[in-house]
Formats: C-alpha cells, sequence, structure tokens
C-alpha cells in the first residue's frame, strides 16, 4: 500500500486563482496579513503534474508540524509569469514560486527574485553536490543562487518495444542498435513502417508548434558543441552547426519516414496507436504513454554529426523566493525547510517522467528501477537549457519567432539559408528592445 497521501487536489490545500485581484485577495493583503505558520507557494502545476505535487507537498506538509504550506496553483504559462513579477514588483510576493530555469535571467537581475542563502540551506542538506552540475551552474546569476531544481525534463526518444522486437531490432537489455548517422535514423525508421504498414516509421509533429520545433533544433544544434550569444550588440551564433541542424530536421521530415504535415497531437496519436515505432517527445509525455498500456522504451537522442557531444534540450522547475521587502524571518526560515522536504520527496515527481534534481533520490533503488526512466535519465547531467536572456525561455514568445522562420524551410517553401537568416534578424530585433528595457 502507498505511503502517500491522496494525490487529488482539495479546496483546503490548493486555490485555483481566477485572476490577479482575486489572488491577492486570498493571500492576503501583504506579509503581514499571513500567519507566521503559513507558507504561500505559487506553482504551474495542473492535471497529472498538479495532482504528484500535491502528493509531495501534503507529504512535506505532514513532516512540518510547525507550519501549512498553502498552495496556489496559476494558469501555466505567460499568466502566470506575469503575475509573479507584479506580486514581487508590488510587495504582495508569496513566500514561495516556481519558475523554469530557462526563464531565471529575465527574473533574478531585475530583483523580482531573492537569492538562496546557502548556508542555510546547509544544515537541511541541499548543497552544489546534491544537484547536477547543469542544473546548479544555471541557478547562478551574477555570482548567487536564485533557483534549486525539482527536476530536468528533457526531450528524448521514445520507441515501442513491442514492434522492435517483432522486428528483430533489439539488442541485449532491450535497447536499439546505436544511432550513428541521419542514414542510421532513417533506417529505423524504415524498418518500423515495414512492421506498421503506415505512411510513416517515426514521429515528430512539429507543425504549428514552435517549442516542439525549437526543442529539436536546439538538441541537434548544441550537439555540435556550440550555443547562442545574446548578451552582445548582435546575435552570436554558429553558422554551419545553424545550417547543417535544420538541414538535418528537414530531411528527416521528408515524407519518407516522418511527415513534414503533422502536428504534434497527430503525431503522438500515431505514436501511441502503434502506427509508428519511435517518437521523439519530452519526458513529460511518459505519463499518457503508459496509461496508454504501450510497451515503452526510451533513449537519447543520439548525436548524428560525429562529434563525441552529448547534449540535449531541456529545462527544470525550479523553486525560487519571490522578492520580499521585509521578509518575516521565521516563516523564510521555514519555506528553506519545505523546499528542503519537497526535494527530499520528490520520488513520486520522478514516476511522472521528470528526472529528479535532488541527486540522493536519483540514486535509489526505488528511481532505478523504474522505466525507461532510468534509460534517459543520465540526459540531466548534460541537457542544455535554453539561451539565457530575458526573452527567451518557458512560454516566451521566442520559441515562435523560431518557428515563424524555421517552419517553412522544413516544408520546402523557402531555402535554409533564407530561413536562418530570417531568424537572426528578428532576434537582433529582440536583442535591440531588451537593451532598450
Amino acid at each position: 500500500m502507498s505511503k502517500w497521501p491522496d494525490p487529488r487536489l482539495s479546496r483546503r490545500r490548493v486555490l485555483q486563482a481566477a485572476g490577479l485581484s482575486a489572488l491577492l485577495a486570498g493571500c492576503g493583503t501583504g506579509p503581514a496579513a499571513r500567519s507566521t505558520r503559513e507558507i504561500v507557494f505559487w506553482h504551474l502545476m495542473t492535471g497529472g503534474d498538479g495532482e504528484r505535487m500535491n502528493a509531495i507537498v501534503t507529504k512535506a506538509d505532514a513532516d512540518m508540524p510547525n507550519a501549512e504550506i498553502k498552495q496556489v496553483v496559476l494558469a501555466w504559462g505567460a499568466p502566470y509569469y506575469t503575475k509573479l513579477a507584479m506580486s514581487a514588483a508590488g510587495g504582495r510576493a508569496p513566500d514561495l514560486g516556481i519558475v523554469h530555469m530557462s526563464r531565471l535571467t529575465g527574473y533574478a537581475p531585475g530583483g523580482l527574485l531573492d537569492p538562496w542563502d546557502l548556508a542555510r540551506l546547509a544544515p537541511y542538506g541541499i548543497s552544489e553536490s546534491t544537484f547536477t552540475a547543469p542544473a546548479w551552474k544555471s541557478s547562478i546569476v551574477n555570482g548567487k543562487v536564485y533557483a534549486l531544481a525539482l527536476d530536468s525534463h528533457t526531450f528524448v526518444a521514445f520507441f515501442n518495444t513491442e514492434l522492435a522486437d517483432k522486428g528483430g531490432l533489439l539488442e541485449s537489455g532491450g535497447k536499439l542498435p546505436e544511432i550513428k548517422s541521419l542514414d542510421d535514423l532513417k533506417n529505423l525508421g524504415r524498418e518500423f513502417k515495414k512492421l506498421t504498414g503506415h505512411k510513416y516509421g517515426i514521429s515528430y509533429g512539429f507543425l504549428g508548434d514552435g517549442a516542439q520545433l525549437w526543442r529539436l533544433f536546439w538538441t541537434f544544434y548544441t550537439q555540435h558543441g556550440t550555443t547562442f550569444d545574446l548578451t552582445g550588440d548582435t546575435f552570436g551564433y554558429d553558422a554551419e552547426a545553424f545550417g547543417e541542424s535544420v538541414e538535418t530536421m528537414r530531411s528527416l521530415v521528408d515524407g519518407e519516414v516522418a511527415s513534414n504535415s503533422a502536428d504534434y497531437a497527430t503525431a503522438s496519436s500515431w505514436f501511441i496507436g502503434g502506427d509508428t515505432g519511435l517518437a521523439f517527445s519530452g519526458v513529460w509525455e511518459l505519463p499518457q504513454y503508459q496509461d496508454a498500456k504501450m510497451p515503452l522504451g526510451a533513449m537519447p537522442i543520439p548525436n548524428m554529426f560525429g562529434m563525441d557531444v552529448d547534449s540535449t534540450w531541456g529545462d527544470s522547475h525550479t523553486f525560487v523566493l519571490p522578492h520580499q521587502d521585509d521578509p518575516d524571518e521565521q516563516r523564510r526560515e521555514l519555506a528553506y525547510e519545505a523546499v528542503a522536504n519537497i526535494l527530499k520527496n520528490s520520488l513520486p515527481w520522478g514516476q511522472a517522467g521528470h528526472t529528479p534534481a535532488y541527486q540522493p533520490v536519483v540514486t535509489t533503488p526505488e528511481f532505478k528501477a523504474l522505466r525507461p526512466n532510468n534509460d534517459y535519465a543520465v540526459t540531466a547531467t548534460y541537457l542544455h537549457y535554453d539561451p539565457p536572456s530575458s526573452f527567451t525561455g518557458s512560454a516566451s514568445s521566442f520559441m515562435d519567432q523560431f518557428r515563424n522562420s524555421i517552419q517553412n524551410a522544413l516544408t520546402g517553401q523557402t531555402s535554409v539559408k533564407d530561413a536562418v537568416a530570417t531568424f537572426a534578424e528578428r532576434v537582433n530585433v529582440l536583442m535591440s528592445k531588451a537593451v532598450q528595457r
């Protein structure tokens, strides 16, 4: 029998805010209006993720008899980030919040967040050594730690083990043969296509979806050992790596083994229905695949560019301290304790597909027994977050700018060279506006 509390969201623990005025009224008129025992925690987890977060928080809350963690759940995306910024700027900030690591640069330097005190974290068993290098390094802004990662969620390749076994494709340990080139990948797609009789063997839906398009590109681009520079006067990038990454994507979705006209939902339905054998997707899709009772395997997306560089797109949900002008130190100490308890009890978060960031959880036999989670958990050690800037990151318009520039190159309506040039022009405009602000 599970030791975890009933994960269903309760009215007592979770407030679903309909608007900013109602939200602020629910939180009181400022820090002084709240009980010193109450820790107000804003996040954007709904659905299955919301249920798991509630279970973890409920467990952490039970371990803190001197405090109560009150969850406030807000709409995902831009509405959440707008309200979080307004609360910090207006003196009505919660005690804890969730921010994607990819959005940290847009919040920490502007004074919207308070840094974590490493000396206060140490007694709770939280330190640099308890996180992966990418998660810790990216949490530091101007020499201070502003974020404590809850997880790493990356872009990986899922595959249908039953189809692969039927076609004699599986090697020892239930793994697919090593993929070293685009030809290897397309040959695998052709094998799956033969097995199913479907039009395609690989699921990757990008049409109209800037995030999905960006994630595979950023995986391929950073596998060249390079990144974007958004800190200077003009956009800095490796033109050769950019062009090769987009060309690879265009060759993959040429209509032979993967569609050049499928959206994310359509491609996912093909994979879930057994029409395709492999899918490029985020690890957060794992629960829906498992709910469909799929025979499922997973692996990191291979580097097909002849370079010994492990990389994939990824992001993290992180805990932050929204800025308070005069924080109540007793309640702030309880916030430190609450985050430590949540991190230590984050195994159910791993069951949702995410890889827990707190390494003592990842090394437990319970997590190592999770399949296929443990087969891609290594990606947390080498993921690349979005290039840091005030205009990039989760729920930003940056990915839509990328889609608007690059999508037509994948569908053959424009050249890769022209698409890259168009995107560079758009980024230069974004950078000039960021400087002006």
